[in-house]
């Protein structure tokens, strides 16, 4: 069975300290685990070892100058960077850790640190005055901070026959460490986490802000964690000074709290876990200033809180994601961390507490409690990357019981909750057999399609209705001419009221059917209209759903409607439209269509946001609503063609009626106005806003 070292490529980085002699050893160790090893030195190494010594060993030649003495050949410190597994740095001297942290590339072994992608490793060796120095110990502070992973000094008798911390680590611990570190579990293979992390700015005037004092060390150490379990990280961090190790973190850097929500809202539909670290500020200036408040005495700061990322998080959280949360807390540690647990559909919470001495924020140690619905566990006070692993380790558990709790699952439990009916009033004298067995077969394939690989509870399932109107229909051929009904409504979030997201008239859906036909759907592959018709409308509601669950999440399912509407066009009726603006072909083109933007911020905006406050704060989500119909405007500007915008106000309009019923006769004249101006044809009963009480 192969070691973990076992065809790694180490840079072994060798500085000046009597210590370079174990670098042989070092070797040896790593060439036998199964590891291949390129030796970069720096000048003053070679004093203390030779570079034949290390060529021998490794069967490589020596990196030490920028180019080859012998034919001026250009040694890539950047191809070695791109190379490596892994970069150790043993010996390291106080003059190499103080030009690392110090930017200071001016020898072959500094550039290829520079240039390194891998994870570093670094074994500081020197004598106890200098390791102790305060200089000394920023700088191996500062080189942690970024990520690189520090192998402690041992104690004992130094060159200097002091005694006391500096010795490097037995060649034998290093190598452990390094293995340790690449037969670390993958029990998070495959699976895609998103993490907050560091602090939030809310800018107040050009030069300052509302902050916290969150380095981003505890997120920035849960990121590092999850990727080295195999897992593919988004990073959302702060205004932070650290930087990320591992490759497979994708960082995305922010400033507000509100770019952080946006970015979390973005990426946490594709996400199977999602880690919410980050220090969030409560509250934001209700307005900046554009230019520096001068002091000129007393000044009023007027705060609005900010968006709520756990909670937004938490609303639109589908069964098979996973969620942590973060609590820091002054008083009443358990019980607030507790209700917050539970307010904001949290797996589980980590609790920090301010009373602890070495933990929270800014700090390498931390001391925190793991939280659930069963109970707690606390953790001693440990480094920040071991508090990271035990987080992961429990998070990594909570997905892997998913693999059971989710094969069970039937197709019954699939996002689209759908009924089909066949009206066959204006068919006379014909048997209706066939038609039994159409509706039949439609229904059992709105029942068994499965649209997306989410599975949702039964209370969240969006519930859909078809239809089917027969015109006409030719017993010798199967023809039929239909005209179509599809209505589909959603759930608003605690509460159960159904809001329509979506209701539509298709006049033209004509297509054969014999008893014998049996409905099948894969992307890519539609034999027939009536197929190509029903998958259509299925894919449009679900991404339709799921925009309005998660700004822009419903992209993947509507591509594949808009892919699958460009390669039916031949298959009949409906697809183009000619003098019609309200083909289904249209309906989705314009949707996907970039310049109307507008109008897919307003599924989000109206339903997830509006609709979803009115169930805990009417007049705060009224306020949302009257915002977002704002867009509509947008969207029309942008495409006045668009059957789109009037749509929406043709769906709305009871609902619409129903919300400003309360509202403000500020809001309401405005609102009226604007849904006039968009939909003439229902002024009246968008002009009757203005007078309800």
């Amino acid at each position: 069975m192969a070691g973990p070292l076992e065809g790694k490529h180490i840079v072994l980085g060798v500085t000046g300290s009597i210590a370079a002699y174990k670098s042989a050893f070092l070797v040896r160790l790593l060439i036998k685990g199964g590891a291949e090893v390129q030796v970069v030195m720096t000048p003053a190494a070679k004093e203390f070892i030779t570079p034949l010594t290390m060529s021998t060993l490794t069967r490589k030649p020596v990196v030490s100058e920028f180019f080859s003495g012998r034919d001026g050949t250009w040694n890539s410190h950047v191809d070695l960077g791109c190379w490596a597994d892994a970069m150790l740095i043993a010996p390291c001297t106080a003059s190499t850790l103080g030009k690392m942290a110090c930017g200071v590339a001016d020898n072959m072994l500094a550039t290829t640190y520079f240039s390194m992608k891998a994870p570093v490793f670094i074994a500081p060796a020197m004598d106890l005055d200098m390791y102790l120095h305060p200089v000394t110990q920023r700088n191996i502070e500062t080189l942690r901070g970024i990520g690189n992973i520090i192998i402690e000094p041992a104690s004992g008798e130094l060159a200097s026959q002091l005694v006391g911390k500096g010795r490097m680590e037995e060649p034998e611990n290093i190598v452990r460490v390094l293995e340790e570190f690449f037969s670390q579990n993958q029990d998070l293979s495959k699976k895609k986490v998103l993490i907050t992390a560091g602090p939030t700015h809310e800018q107040i005037d050009p030069v300052r802000f509302i902050g916290n004092h969150s380095t981003g060390k505890m997120g920035f150490a849960l990121a590092e964690e999850c990727a080295a379990r195999g897992a593919e990280v988004t990073l959302i961090a702060g205004p932070v000074q650290l930087k990320t190790v591992n490759p497979s973190i994708r960082r995305i850097d922010v400033t507000s709290a509100h770019e952080m929500y946006q970015a979390a809202m973005e990426h946490f539909p594709q996400s199977d876990a999602a880690i919410l670290c980050a220090a969030v500020a409560d509250f934001t200036p209700a307005e900046t200033s554009p230019s520096k408040i001068k002091r000129k005495g007393e000044i009023t700061l007027t705060l609005k809180p900010t968006e709520d990322i756990a909670a937004s998080l938490g609303a639109i959280k589908r069964p098979d994601q996973r969620m942590v949360g973060f609590a820091l807390e002054t008083d009443d540690e358990f019980s607030n961390a507790r209700g917050k647990l539970e307010r904001k559909n949290l797996d589980f919470i980590v609790l920090n507490s301010l009373r602890d001495k070495g933990a929270g924020f800014g700090y390498d140690t931390n001391k925190v409690t793991l939280i659930d619905a069963e109970g707690s566990t606390s953790l001693p006070l440990q480094s920040k990357r071991d508090v990271a692993k035990a987080i992961v380790s429990k998070l990594a558990g909570l997905l892997f019981c998913l693999l059971f709790l989710l094969m069970p699952v039937s197709a019954a439990a699939q996002e689209i909750k759908a009924s089909l009916t066949v009206n066959t009033s204006k068919i006379q004298g014909t048997d209706k057999d066939v038609f039994h067995s159409l509706e039949s077969e439609l229904n059992s394939f709105l029942s068994s399609q499965t649209w997306t690989d989410y599975r949702f509870k039964e209370n969240e399932r969006i519930i859909c209705s078809f239809n089917l109107n027969v015109n006409t229909y030719n017993p010798q051929t199967g023809a039929m001419e239909c005209d179509l009904t599809v209505q589909s409504s959603r759930p608003v979030y605690n509460s159960s009221y159904m809001t329509t997201v979506f209701s539509f008239h298709d006049p033209d859906v004509n297509f054969s059917y014999t008893e014998q036909d049996r409905m099948e759907y894969s992307p890519g592959n539609v034999s027939s209209n009536l197929t190509a018709v029903f998958a259509f409308y299925c894919l449009l509601i679900t991404g339709l759903d799921f925009d309005t669950m998660s700004l822009n999440g419903g992209t993947e399912i509507l591509r594949e409607a808009e892919s699958l509407a460009a390669g039916s066009q031949s298959l009949g009726t409906g697809w183009r439209s000619f003098d019609s603006n309200k083909s289904r072909c249209d309906i989705i083109s314009d949707y996907m269509n970039g310049t109307l933007a507008p109008f897919r911020q307003l599924q989000y905006d109206y339903h997830r946001k509006g609709l979803d406050d009115m169930a805990a704060n009417a007049d705060r989500g009224r306020a949302t609503i009257t915002e977002s119909l704002e867009l509509l405007a947008k969207a029309r500007e942008a495409k006045s063609t668009s059957v789109l915008t009037q749509l929406f106000t043709e769906i709305k309009k009871d609902e619409l009626l129903n919300i400003y019923s309360k509202g403000m006769d500020k809001e309401k004249e405005k609102v009226s106005d604007l849904l006039t101006e968009i939909n003439p044809s229902l002024m009246t009963e968008f002009d009757a806003i203005k007078n309800m009480h």
